[in-house]
C-alpha cells in the first residue's frame, strides 16, 4: 500500500484536476505545513481548498481546532486496489468550511470524519456531500 504522502499528493492532483476539467484556473501548493492544497479561481473570487484523502472507506483525520470556514474541504475516496483494478473512479465529497464541524467525531485521541458520514442522502437534495461540486462558486467565463 502506497505511504500516507503519496496518497495525499494523489487526492490533491485529482481534486485539482477535477477542477480544471470543470473550468477552474487552479494553483496546487507544495509543502507539509500549509493549510491551504488549491486555489481556484471563480468568478471575482478566490476559492481556497484543503483536499483530504484516503484509500480505505474509514476517517478522513481533521481536528476541529484546524477547520477554517473560508475554505472548501475536498475529500476523495482513491479506491481499494481490487476497486482500482476494477477501473472504479474516484469518489468526491464536497463540504463547506461552515458545514464541516457538524461532521466531525472524535474516536480515541483523534478526530476526523467518518466515510460514512459523508456517503449520506437526503429526500430532498439527493446526495449531501457526493459530488456536490455546486457548492463550489462557478468558475470564471
Amino acid at each position: 500500500m502506497p505511504d500516507k504522502n503519496t496518497t495525499h499528493l494523489a487526492g490533491e492532483f485529482l481534486v485539482a484536476g477535477e477542477l480544471s476539467r470543470r473550468g477552474y484556473p487552479v494553483s496546487i501548493t507544495f509543502g507539509n505545513a500549509k493549510s491551504v492544497d488549491i486555489y481556484a479561481s471563480a468568478k471575482n473570487k478566490e476559492i481556497k481548498i484543503d483536499a483530504k484523502a484516503g484509500r480505505g472507506k474509514t476517517n478522513f483525520p481533521i481536528k476541529e481546532s484546524s477547520v477554517d470556514e473560508n475554505l472548501h474541504y475536498i475529500f476523495v475516496y482513491l479506491q481499494s486496489k481490487t476497486r482500482i483494478s476494477k477501473n472504479e473512479a474516484p469518489e468526491y465529497f464536497i463540504v463547506t468550511g461552515k458545514e464541516i464541524k457538524s461532521i466531525i467525531t472524535s474516536w480515541r485521541t483523534r478526530q476526523g470524519v467518518r466515510y460514512s458520514d459523508l456517503n449520506i442522502r437526503d429526500d430532498k437534495n439527493g446526495w449531501v456531500y457526493k459530488n456536490r461540486w455546486n457548492k463550489l462558486p462557478p468558475p470564471s467565463d
